[in-house]
């Protein structure tokens, strides 16, 4: 491990707490975080839950004790406002409602009071939604959006079926467009998740540097267990089901490709990830949030990653990989990942084509397994490039060069 760099201390400011580690973007702020804390004197100040949520406000003391290297937690309230008015509001003033959902003066204050404090190096500012730079003395500030949330909100708007849904988020995905070139140019520098938003926010004119999504580090998995005759192939999908972008993608995959495998395949879908149950199925069961995912990998033959819709990268993707699952996927579910069709994961856009690759994996496993093989070697080389040790290191690099020479 390395030394603690003497002196150099960062400021981190979330938007949501880095617990429950049940979505994307808490897995993200809670791996940054630890690395971080490998390098240098971290401080967090974060709301207690996401604004505009139901979850459960999360405390200083159980973040603090799931990150002990921290050298302080910091936790804020967000403000209390109704979701459908924000939304109103929001067409109504052309402003973003999660911006509005999330704008307060409680989450300001906590920061300015730990700037005073800790007179830090860098302040990191992990979404667009927690207002503009921070006035921070010397410090280097930089903003580390998780994903392009106007190009997410685009996605969305594309691919939604309700008129109402379709208006929202257009409206949404042209704030968030505003909201963007706007913010983003008030930062020193800023952090992409994959090379589409490095491109997209380099235009805006910022220092821009890639710093992916990654996956805690594991052994090499042992080989591939084939199918027994009366075996379903069982398919894993994890995802938060309130976040909008998993629950259209499962529905579209049970509706539109599960009924494409009637009669050629056998299968069942395992659906893990809190919020609501999607489309009812007789060969789908909804495990809600699960304590030990690990323990639905060992029985799983392949995830599933059918999204149409997203922003930055999916860690899901490189928790398979790094089991040695077979992946599964649109295009979209891999986006900011170089995978081969083929190679590295089976991938198709339309349900007739992903449904062929479904067949032939599961004929792979019913028969001399050289697919389902190949596919979890390439796999797993592929993830251990993702680590979160090496993405740490190359993130401590980047904030050491960017942090300002002392007087």
């Amino acid at each position: 491990m390395p030394a603690v760099a003497s002196g150099l201390s960062v400021l981190f400011v979330s938007w949501q707490p880095p617990l429950p580690r049940d979505s994307g973007g808490r897995l993200r702020t809670f791996h940054l975080l630890e690395e971080l804390a490998r390098h240098f004197r971290v401080r967090l100040v974060t709301f207690d839950r996401q604004p505009g949520s139901a979850q459960e406000p999360e405390t200083a003391e159980s973040i603090g004790a799931a990150l002990p290297a921290l050298e302080r937690v910091v936790t804020v309230p967000p403000p209390v406002r109704d979701r459908r008015r924000a939304q109103a509001r929001a067409i109504a003033t052309r402003r973003s409602y999660v911006e509005l959902l999330s704008a307060g003066a409680g989450l300001a204050a906590a920061v300015h009071g730990e700037l005073d404090d800790l007179q830090p190096a860098v302040v990191h500012y992990d979404s667009l939604f927690l207002g503009r730079a921070p006035a921070a003395g010397g410090a280097r500030t930089v903003i580390a959006p998780h994903n392009s949330e106007a190009l997410l909100m685009g996605q969305l708007a594309a691919t939604a079926e309700s008129p109402l849904r379709r208006l929202l988020y257009h409206s949404e995905a042209r704030a968030l467009d505003r909201l963007e070139r706007t913010r983003i140019a008030g930062f020193d520098h800023c952090l992409a998740v994959t090379r589409g938003e490095h491109e997209r926010f380099a235009g805006l004119g910022r220092s821009v540097a890639t710093v992916p999504n990654g996956v805690a580090p594991r052994p090499e998995p042992a080989g591939v267990a084939g199918l027994d005759p009366e075996e379903p192939m069982r398919l894993v999908f994890v995802g938060t089901q309130s976040y909008e972008p998993n629950r259209q993608g499962l529905q579209w995959f049970v509706e539109r490709v599960l009924p494409l495998l009637r009669g050629r395949a056998r299968v069942a879908v395992e659906v893990v990830g809190a919020g609501r149950r999607g489309p009812e199925l007789p060969d789908v069961n909804y495990l809600g949030r699960v304590a030990d995912l690990d323990a639905v990998y060992a029985t799983a033959h392949a995830a599933v990653v059918p999204l149409r819709a997203g922003g930055g990268s999916r860690l899901k993707v490189l928790e398979a990989l790094a089991v040695g699952v077979p992946l599964v996927s649109t295009p979209v579910g891999i986006e900011g990942f170089d995978l081969v069709d083929g190679e590295h994961a089976l991938v198709a856009g339309e349900p007739a084509a992903l449904a062929e690759r479904l067949v032939a994996l599961e004929g792979s496993l019913r028969g001399d397994g050289e697919l389902a093989a190949g596919l979890q070697r390439a796999g797993y080389e592929f993830a251990t490039g993702f680590f979160w040790p090496k993405i740490g290191d190359r993130l401590a690099d980047l904030y050491r060069a960017w942090a300002p020479t002392p007087a």
